[in-house]
């Protein structure tokens, strides 16, 4: 049966990577999750470099970096903002409780503001970086610049075996990202976990491992949904696609929006101030400006969002 051979490798890598989300969750924020972020996130940052140093030296590294450096402002229309700002939501993991699990974590004198802007900078320049990466090949072999997801998973591959050590690379871009979903997924799984633990009481390895249990359920069903599952259809999408959108879609603008109406309406303001400034002694930081924005910028933008992302526009 052709779709029981090609269900066994999603499948098993399925498996295999939940497992060590599992080996690393189970030993807590510490002992797991940090110290592996210390040699993952270096590591990471290497294999950058030196990606993009290669893709510098392609012949189309002008012409990609000129495609990626200087937007035509012509095609800067709303549905690109509201793309960009949904974009935003995904990569920062906004509105999942990820960013206010974590921070639950830092001692008091953690100053709040300089962490987030750390926070979005890093995820910005790294974000460049992989723009970096991509283009110059993209252009050098003349492949579609538009291509989307596709660029990674279709288009990357192929480029890769059209230059010197292409599986080299290719096995090395394919660890990157591996260590990259790894990274992510450890942060969301922390949330279910520190729930679990928390209000039910149960100890962190039981908590880890339903946690994981559950994941590796709805995994396989994903990865199925690519092969043997791929008949089965939820309001007209695959399992992946349907789970896809629902998160990307509906939860992340949903929960942003829940958030941010909560701390600018219901959050005492004496709260919001103490957790701002910490214990630095001086008021630093405006909050009047940051409650406004809470209130009525923040929610009116992660509404056009929403209805963006619903398909209403």
């Amino acid at each position: 049966d052709a779709y029981a051979t090609s269900d066994i490798g999603p499948v098993v890598w399925t498996m295999i990577f939940l497992a060590v989300n599992y080996v690393i969750l189970v030993r807590g924020v510490q002992k797991g999750i940090e110290k592996m972020s210390n040699i993952l996130m270096p590591m990471l940052f290497v294999i950058l470099i030196i990606f993009v140093a290669n893709s510098l030296m392609m012949p189309g590294a002008a012409e990609g970096l000129k495609f990626l450096f200087m937007p035509d402002f012509s095609q800067v229309t709303p549905s690109v903002v509201l793309s960009a700002m949904g974009q935003a939501f995904f990569s920062l993991s906004l509105g999942l409780g990820c960013l206010i699990t974590y921070s639950s974590y830092f001692t008091k004198g953690t100053p709040l503001v300089r962490t987030a802007l750390i926070t979005a900078g890093l995820d910005t320049f790294v974000a460049i970086l992989a723009g970096v990466i991509i283009f110059p090949a993209v252009f050098t072999f003349g492949q579609e610049p538009a291509a989307g997801p596709k660029l990674v998973f279709e288009v990357l591959p192929s480029i890769f075996m059209h230059i010197g050590g292409g599986v080299f690379w290719s096995t090395l871009f394919f660890f990157l990202l591996f260590l990259a979903s790894i990274t992510s997924t450890i942060s969301m799984a922390e949330i279910s976990i520190a729930y679990f633990a928390e209000e039910f009481g149960m100890s962190r390895r039981a908590s880890t491992a339903l946690t994981i249990g559950i994941a590796m359920i709805l995994g396989t069903l994903c990865a199925l949904s690519f092969g043997s599952l791929n008949w089965l259809k939820v309001f007209g999408m695959t399992i992946f696609n349907f789970f896809d959108y629902f998160s990307s879609n509906i939860l992340l603008p949903v929960g942003g929006m829940i958030i941010s109406l909560f701390v600018g309406w219901v959050l005492d303001r004496g709260i919001i101030r103490g957790e701002l400034i910490n214990s630095h002694g001086r008021n630093s930081v405006n909050i009047s400006i940051i409650v406004f924005c809470l209130r009525w910028l923040a929610p009116l933008c992660i509404g056009l969002v929403f209805i963006f992302g619903l398909g209403i526009f």
